[in-house]
Order: structure tokens, then C-alpha cells, then sequence
């Protein structure tokens, strides 16, 4: 009772920590709302076939996905044998699908998947709206939303892994994609991994009667266990797309944490003398614990119940530019998710009374004579449970910083930034120490003048509350120059790995495509790679590797697949090739330079993998024109992809920074308002010994300037020293020397904002209440 009543009544001395937990949770609840609708889904095109059988599972990816090996003809054939005799299957289809392109579009983001058989249209229900449907290698059925005024009869221009070809339109259907003849789509495709059945009765009775059927031969599926046949390239987008959520709610919970715990301690620092009144009035220590975990409850709660259907609100917003920065698949939408606001909720209630944790534990310490006391200087700026915990995090930042050299190069990012989130808990927790020292280095010049002495005093008698001032800014510019700092010495690294194995020459690379067809490569001098996935067994287990064919090449490992697989040179590698059949070939060479894990003659590769697309083709002679193909320079290729993968990495980074410096702004203006507001007897007490407004407000401007200079100095050399260790990380794993590139233009852009912010927020306080002109 005690805890709502001061709650109720006093509402503004909590702002700070309730616009920090109610934003906390609406990015938990946007993030998480976006990450559970992002699941997969069954795809449109299989709506019509409520049982599914897919190819077997035989081991797992890096990145921890299933491999599923392709069916032989055989295969595919002893299985419809044996599903037909099924009365209530009414027909079993398989389903190959292969690359096909119209000439004109760069649709590449579907295009490897929009080339079925005619009898899969079936699948999803799609029908005849025109025309008939195609009899031989050369006839197509299109979708009608693919292209507009294109007719039994008509004809297009499309390319394919073959190379530009000119098919007869003899039908349109109501759903997406180009159909052919059965054996023609069998033939282009790179294998058959699902097969559609359409039934008659009960599904699920049919299901457990086709796993009886076919054994392990395959894995049938039924309503949304159908989501696993959604093609590994939209998998892959959604991985993309959840890498950035999780990482904004992570930088959310730990925002909210170093906020909430900021402000806890600034209101228990303001509180001094109402706490001392109650262990005077006979509270206990676990009392006064009790009541500020209750207080910091409520206020997470009702922070709770606005932040969570704000970020509801916020989550159909930015679903859609997810989608058009290729982040999630087209057709991606948000929907409501019970559980991301009520976990939103909880994880903002746990988060506040982490928050509140130290602040709790150090009110309860108020002795009861501090109701006595009138001054509002501090008598201890660092208390021995903040050395340690500082200290500790120290330690731990640091450590992490030295070993990241060693660690695994998908770990270090993330080991990057969790020991730049210990180092800017250091620097939160010893702010103190050299708050000091820094103010009076600043103040030195005007240590003669009236306003200049009071800025000095009051700040010294305040250290506690300039920290927790400083502790947004020092968020926010520790994380800005971290980020910013790490991706462009990354960056810098890649283009000059990228220059030194790049030869100056001419290439032929992809226009508008996933890749070249056989025809543009083969019209080409020069030498080339072409790209296919195979499955190798050593011993028991099965693993999935990437393989090029490059023509006249011996089978080659690299060495490092060579030790994953135990092979040797003369050993036989038994590999799966992405049509389902099965070969043993001797391995000839191992190089540690090899171009894949698996490199094999490109005969071998194109027999397999009819599907299979060439990345690029270094020309040693003069480029022949090729559709779908354009001329470059190596390097400009190499700078192109490298730009590619930036800007993706530049969407990530701006998010993130955006989410932090508004997560700042909103928690700078709120910690100054309480702690200005709080300062009101001291300001009267300014004016009654002759004080003017002006001077007043050049007072507070110049203390809120001090507190986030200290706190964008103290971020900012956080922020230097974690780029120091990734930069070592950086030339372990190239084993060359890489600069360091410090982010000068984006940190002091950032700190000019939360010293802008910092002094709105200290005027505003001063400037409404108006019995300082009295």
C-alpha cells in the first residue's frame, strides 16, 4: 500500500525508469512480435496437398539446418509404386523446381524457384485459365500475375542454367511460376527432395498410412510440420532478418538495464532523508528493499502495459521495409503474438528489478539519522559493492578482449560486444572515481568567476548524480564508436584481403542474375567455377559441403576438409550428388588455397547438377556478348560484393545505433528532468542570494554540458579501447597488419546530440517553475 501511495503521488520522481522500461519493452515486444511471425511456413504453392512426403534427412549444415539428399529416379519410382496402391491418395506428384528467368526482370530473389512440372500445379490448387497445358520441351505454362498481356500462342525470352531460351506459351494459370512437361522440369532440375500427394478422407490417417508405406524411404508431413518444406534460400532470409531482432533486443534489455539501474540510484540518492525518516519511524533494512522492489514493480508494470502494445502497434510498421531490405521474404507480415507482449512485459519487469538490484540494497544502508540532515552533499561517492562489481566487469571486459584472438571467427563479433557492454558497465559503476578529476580540469579556466565556482562545487557535492546523468551518454557513444568503429576497420580489412588476391583482369559477371548459364560460360576464354552442394560420408556421418567444378581439375580438398573427413590423398571420398546418386572418387590433391571445400571436374558437376549456375568467369580473351552476363574489372567485381555485404551490414549498424541514441535521447531528457526538478530549494535558495534567471540557467546548462562531456569521454574511450581488441582479432585471423579506424565524425556527432538533449532537458525544469522569478 505504502509503495502504491508513493508511486501515485509522486509519479514524476519515477519518470526516468518508466519511459526507460515502457521503451525497453515496446522494442522487446516489436522484436519478438516480428521474430515469432517470421516463423516458416508451408509454401502457398503446396495448399492444396495436405500430405507431404520429403526426401531423408541424412546430417546437419553449419548452420545446424537438416540435409536433405536428393531422390534418384529409381527412387522416385519405387516410391510412387508403392504409395499408389493407397485408396485415399488420389495422386502422388513429385515436385523439381529450377531456375528460370524472363529476360528484362532481375527478380532474382525468386527466380532460382519459379520452374515446376506441370503436374505440381496441382499441387496448390492451381488451374488452367487459358489455353493447354504443355505437351513438349519448349511449351510453357505461365502464372498471370507474372506477366500482363502474355497468352496461349504468344511466346517470351527467358534464361535458364542451359542459357537464353525461347518458349511457346501455350496456357496461363492462377498461380505464380512457369510450368513444363514433366520430364523436361525432371531433367533441368538439381533432384527431387518433396513429393505432393492429394487425398481424399482424413490426412493425418492418410500420413500414418504412407509412413507405413514408405519406411524411411522419406518423411511425411502433415498441416504446419509442412513449414519444413520451405525452400532453404527464404530460410535463409528469415535467419537474416532474426539476426538483427535478437541483437536489437538484446541492446534493448541491456539499455533498459543501464538505465533503470542509472535512474534507480539517482531517486534513492534524492530520497536520502526520506528513507533515514523511515528507518527512524522503525523500518527495517528488508523493509526499505521491499518497498523499492514494489515501487520499481509497479512502475515496470504499468511502463509494461504501455511499452507492450506500443511495440504491437510499431511491429506492422516495420515489417514492411524489412521485406524491401531483403530481410524477410516477400509477403512477410506482422502478427499478433500473445506471447511477445506478455513475455515483453515479464522481461521488463525482471529487467527493472535487476535494475533496481544495487540501488535497493544501498537505500537500505540510509542510516536513520540522515532525516536530520539538511545538506545535500554526498558523503560517499563509491560504495565497496560498486568497486567490486566494477572492477569485476573490468576484468571480465578485458579478458574477453584478449582472448578473442583465439576464439572462432563466428564468435568474435559476438564476443565483441558483450565485453564492450562489461567495459561500459566499468566505466557506469567507477564513473565516480574520475568525475572528479575531470570536472575540475574543466573548470579550471573559470574557477575566478561566481558561475564558475558554483558549476564546480555543485557538480563535486553531486558526484552520484552527475554519473547517473552521464551514464546515458555513455551508452550511447560507447556503443557508436564501438559499431561504427568495428565495421569500417572490418570493412577496411576485407578490401585489402580482397586486393591482395584478386588478379587485374577482365571478368564476366552476373546482370540482373543469380548467375550464368552454360551457354554465356561456354561461349567465354577463360576459366571459371561452377557451383553445387554434395553430401560426403566418413565413417557414420554425413556432412554437407560446398563444391565447384572447374574444368580439367583434379578431385581436391581443402585442408581443412580434409581433416574434417580424415581423407588423404589415394583415399576415396563416398560423396551424394545433388541429383541422389552416389559415387566413390579418389582424392588427388589437398591445397590449402583450394577455391571450396570439395573441388571437382566440372563434367562431373554439370552431369549431376543441371541446375547449377557460374558465378563468374576470369576471361583471357575478348569477351563475347552473353544475355544475362556484363564485362568488369575483377576489382570493381570484388569492391561490388564487398559493397553488397556492406550494405547490409550498414542497415544493421544504423538500426542499432538508432535504437540506442533514441533509447538515449529519452533517457537523458527524463534522468535531467528528475534530477533538475529535484533541485528546486537549491535554485530558490540561488535567487534569494541575488541569483538572476539567466544565471540560474547558465548554472544548470553548464552542469549538463559537464555531465555529458564526461559521460561521451568515458563511452567514447570504452568504446576506442574494445575496437583495440577487435582490431587484434582482425589480424590474427588475416595474419597481416589492419589500421584501426577510430569513428571521429560519428562519435562526436552523437555527443553533440545528448549535450543538446541534456540541455533542453535541464531548461525545461527550470524555466516552468515560476517561483524562481519571485
Amino acid at each position: 500500500m505504502m509503495a502504491w501511495a508513493i508511486v501515485r503521488h509522486r509519479f514524476a520522481s519515477f519518470a526516468g525508469t518508466f519511459v526507460a522500461i515502457a521503451l525497453g519493452v515496446a522494442v522487446v515486444a516489436c522484436s519478438v512480435t516480428l521474430y515469432l511471425s517470421s516463423r516458416p511456413q508451408p509454401p502457398e504453392r503446396y495448399d492444396a496437398s495436405p500430405v507431404m512426403v520429403q526426401a531423408p534427412s541424412v546430417g546437419t549444415n553449419d548452420f545446424s539446418e537438416s540435409e536433405i539428399r536428393s531422390w534418384t529416379a529409381s527412387e522416385l519410382t519405387d516410391l510412387a509404386t508403392k504409395l499408389r496402391p493407397e485408396p485415399r491418395i488420389t495422386s502422388v506428384i513429385p515436385d523439381p523446381v529450377f531456375y528460370v528467368q524472363e529476360l528484362g526482370t532481375e527478380d532474382v530473389g525468386t527466380a532460382q524457384l519459379d520452374g515446376h512440372s506441370w503436374s505440381s500445379a496441382a499441387l496448390g490448387g492451381y488451374r488452367l485459365t487459358a489455353g493447354r497445358a504443355p505437351e513438349k520441351r519448349g511449351e510453357v505454362v505461365i502464372g498471370t500475375a507474372l506477366r500482363k498481356g502474355t497468352g496461349a500462342g504468344g511466346s517470351i525470352e527467358v534464361l535458364t542454367a542451359v542459357g537464353p531460351e525461347t518458349w511457346t506459351v501455350t496456357g496461363t494459370t492462377d498461380g505464380g511460376g512457369y510450368y513444363v512437361t514433366d520430364s523436361d522440369a525432371l531433367a533441368r532440375s538439381s533432384g527431387v527432395r518433396v513429393i505432393g500427394l492429394t487425398v481424399t478422407g482424413d490426412p493425418e490417417r492418410v500420413a500414418d498410412s504412407a509412413r507405413a508405406l514408405i519406411g524411411t524411404s522419406g518423411t511425411v508431413l502433415t498441416g504446419p510440420d509442412r513449414a519444413a518444406l520451405e525452400p532453404a534460400k527464404v530460410t535463409r532470409i528469415r535467419w537474416i532478418g532474426a539476426q538483427l531482432l535478437i541483437a536489437m533486443v538484446v541492446l534493448g534489455a541491456f539499455a533498459t538495464v543501464f538505465v533503470v539501474a542509472s535512474t534507480c540510484a539517482l531517486t534513492a540518492s534524492q530520497r536520502r532523508r526520506e528513507l533515514g525518516l523511515l528507518r527512524a519511524a522503525g523500518a527495517t533494512p528488508g523493509q526499505v528493499r521491499r518497498l523499492m522492489y514494489a515501487e520499481t514493480a509497479l512502475i515496470a508494470l504499468l511502463a509494461g502495459l504501455v511499452g507492450a502494445p506500443l511495440g504491437v502497434v510499431l511491429a506492422p510498421l516495420v515489417a514492411g521495409p524489412m521485406v524491401s531490405f531483403g530481410l524477410e521474404p516477400p509477403g512477410y507480415e506482422a502478427t499478433w503474438q500473445p506471447a511477445a507482449v506478455g513475455g515483453a512485459v515479464l522481461l521488463g519487469l525482471v529487467v527493472a528489478l535487476a535494475g533496481v538490484a544495487v540501488a535497493a540494497r544501498r537505500a537500505s544502508k540510509v542510516p536513520p539519522l540522515a532525516a536530520l540532515r539538511e545538506a545535500a552533499a554526498e558523503t560517499r561517492s563509491m560504495t565497496p559493492s560498486r568497486w567490486v562489481f566494477g572492477l569485476l566487469s573490468l576484468a571480465a571486459g578485458a579478458g574477453l578482449l584478449a582472448a578473442m584472438p583465439t576464439m572462432a571467427t563466428e564468435s568474435k563479433t559476438t564476443a565483441g560486444m558483450g565485453a564492450a557492454m562489461l567495459l561500459l558497465t566499468t566505466a557506469a559503476l567507477l564513473a565516480p572515481v574520475v568525475i572528479g578529476p575531470l570536472v575540475r580540469l574543466a573548470t579550471g579556466p573559470w574557477r575566478g568567476s561566481a558561475t564558475g565556482m558554483l558549476v564546480r562545487e555543485g557538480t563535486l557535492t553531486g558526484v552520484r548524480r552527475v554519473a547517473s546523468t552521464a551514464a546515458p551518454v555513455l551508452v550511447t557513444v560507447g556503443m557508436t564508436v564501438l559499431l561504427t568503429g568495428m565495421v569500417a576497420t572490418i570493412d577496411e580489412a576485407a578490401g585489402i584481403d580482397e586486393a591482395a588476391d584478386i588478379p587485374a583482369a577482365t571478368v564476366l559477371a552476373p546482370d540482373g542474375t543469380p548467375g550464368l548459364g552454360e551457354t554465356a560460360v561456354s561461349a567465354q576464354t577463360g576459366t571459371s567455377r561452377l557451383d553445387t552442394r554434395v553430401l560426403v560420408t566418413h565413417g557414420s556421418a554425413v556432412t554437407g559441403e560446398d563444391a565447384t567444378g572447374v574444368a580439367g581439375a583434379p578431385v581436391t580438398l581443402s585442408t581443412e576438409a580434409a581433416k574434417e573427413l580424415g581423407a588423404s590423398i589415394g583415399s576415396a571420398i563416398n560423396l551424394r550428388w545433388a541429383d541422389g546418386t552416389v559415387a566413390s572418387l579418389p582424392v588427388e590433391k589437398i591445397d590449402v588455397n583450394a577455391a571450396a571445400p570439395v573441388v571437382l571436374p566440372r563434367d562431373l558437376v554439370r552431369r549431376h547438377d543441371p541446375d547449377a549456375l557460374t558465378a563468374l568467369v576470369v576471361l583471357k580473351g575478348d569477351p563475347q556478348p552473353a544475355a544475362g552476363g556484363r564485362v568488369l574489372s575483377a576489382r570493381d567485381y570484388a569492391r561490388e560484393q564487398v559493397d553488397e555485404e556492406g550494405d547490409l551490414v550498414d542497415l544493421f549498424l544504423w538500426v542499432l545505433i538508432g535504437l540506442t541514441a533514441g533509447y538515449t535521447a529519452i533517457a537523458v531528457a527524463s534522468t535531467l528532468l528528475m534530477a533538475t526538478a529535484a533541485r528546486g530549494p537549491e535554485f530558490r535558495a540561488l535567487r534569494l542570494a541575488g541569483a538572476g534567471l539567466g544565471q540560474v540557467l547558465r548554472v544548470t546548462t553548464a552542469e549538463a554540458l559537464l555531465a555529458a562531456v564526461v559521460g561521451a569521454l568515458l563511452g567514447g574511450a570504452v568504446g576506442v579501447f574494445s575496437l583495440t581488441g577487435v582490431r587484434a582479432a582482425v589480424e590474427d585471423e588475416m595474419g597481416r597488419e589492419v589500421a584501426l579506424i577510430i569513428p571521429w565524425a560519428a562519435g562526436i556527432g552523437v555527443a553533440i546530440l545528448c549535450a543538446v538533449l541534456a540541455v533542453a532537458a535541464t531548461a525545461v525544469p527550470v524555466l516552468r517553475r515560476t517561483e524562481l522569478a519571485r
